[in-house]
């Protein structure tokens, strides 16, 4: 079968700025739980001499390990580092109403759309760092060390958080915006990021994302992560 065309966010069609990075190690270490279905993500093995110092991940965030719904990582000729964490910018996928919740339906859905950001994006990866699903799980997506594909041109030093859903069409669940809530506020926590750096995509660039019904909320959330 093919892969289902799943474009995302409209309006990030941009990897990075500037000329792809070092060809860096797929992914980062996870301490595991006991089922070893979920991961904290952890920092990075210290780097070689000839590899600039990657960006500690955020040790805070508990989120569904991402060999647990990925086939593939990755591809390093295509991707940049991130060069350190200065914003947040929070999306919907914007493509499809998803009603599903179930972990497994949530697995393959990820996986279709990565397939489908490599092979008719053109990108090196899924283009969000964390999505958040219908049930209010956490997943981990592309590695915090490298630059997503998320805002056209303004990818660096950007931590892209999507959530499941097309919010034009229908609305977050609360499970939904209590895990956005707290996974933005132990990013921010984590990085040290400003507070005006924490925003939604349609505050950075003309686009309908993340959907009328998160854009509402972006006042509270920043309230909340302080």
């Amino acid at each position: 079968m093919g892969v289902v065309f799943l474009g995302g966010c409209k309006s990030a069609q941009s990897v990075s700025d500037g000329r792809p990075g070092p060809a860096w190690p797929s992914g980062y270490p996870a301490r595991p739980s006991p089922t070893g279905r979920y991961s904290t993500v952890s920092a990075p093995p210290p780097p070689t001499a000839t590899q600039p110092p990657p960006v500690q991940p955020a040790s805070g965030v508990r989120a569904i390990a991402r060999s647990q719904w990925s086939t593939g990582g990755p591809v390093a000729a295509q991707i940049n580092p991130m060069n350190g964490v200065q914003k947040i910018t929070i999306h919907h996928e914007g493509s499809q109403v998803v009603r599903f919740t179930s972990q497994d339906d949530t697995a393959e859905h990820l996986d279709k759309v990565r397939r489908s950001h490599v092979n008719n994006n053109g990108w090196a990866d899924i283009g969000y760092h964390f999505i958040v699903d219908r049930a209010g799980r956490v997943w981990e997506g592309r590695p915090i060390r490298y630059q997503g594909a998320h805002v056209s041109r303004n990818n660096e030093n950007n931590i892209g958080v999507m959530t499941l859903g097309n919010f034009d069409q229908q609305s977050p669940t609360q499970a939904q915006l209590n895990a956005l809530f707290d996974t933005v506020k132990r990013l921010k926590q984590q990085y040290r990021v400003r507070t005006g750096e924490v925003k939604s995509h349609q505050e950075i660039r003309p686009t309908a994302c993340p959907g009328r019904n998160l854009q509402r909320h972006m006042d509270a959330l920043r309230r909340y992560v302080g």
